[in-house]
């Protein structure tokens, strides 16, 4: 394992940890993390890291592949937690549901100088909704 997978997965243990200051420090200070709901700057980022944990304090990413090429790596995992915590954000707060998340997600990282300089997340907003219940039934 290259540096900049090294890193990564410090990230994801950290972020696991609950650790948010830790995590920050692997950021660069003008990185801009792009996520379905728009890109992040290292405040939003961690508001958003911190909402999720809340809402999933058992949570975490798992890794299922990565691949490394330089100062890039690719993940694909899952994230999986309880929803034992109000979910909330700018659209709005979902109650705890107890329900367990089990979503499926890609990053992308490049590290610069031991520091993550770019990120880009994705995952399905509709299959985290449905998970937890919070879809309109019809």
């Amino acid at each position: 394992m290259g540096e900049a997978r090294d890193v990564v997965e410090r990230f994801y243990g950290l972020f696991g940890d609950g650790d948010f200051v830790g995590a920050r420090n692997l950021y660069t200070d003008d990185c801009i993390t792009v996520t379905p709901g728009g890109p992040l700057n290292n405040d939003q980022h961690e508001a958003f890291g911190r909402a999720f944990k809340s809402a999933f304090p058992d949570g975490g990413m798992e890794v299922g592949r990565a691949v490394e090429d330089g100062d890039e790596v690719c993940v694909v995992g899952r994230f999986k937690g309880t929803h034992t915590g109000d979910l909330v954000s700018p659209q709005g707060t979902i109650p705890a549901s107890g329900n367990a998340l089990d979503m499926p997600f890609a990053d992308y990282f490049r590290v610069r100088s031991g520091k993550i300089a770019e990120q880009e997340s994705i995952f399905d907003q509709m299959t985290l909704l449905g998970q937890l219940g919070a879809l309109p039934q019809g």
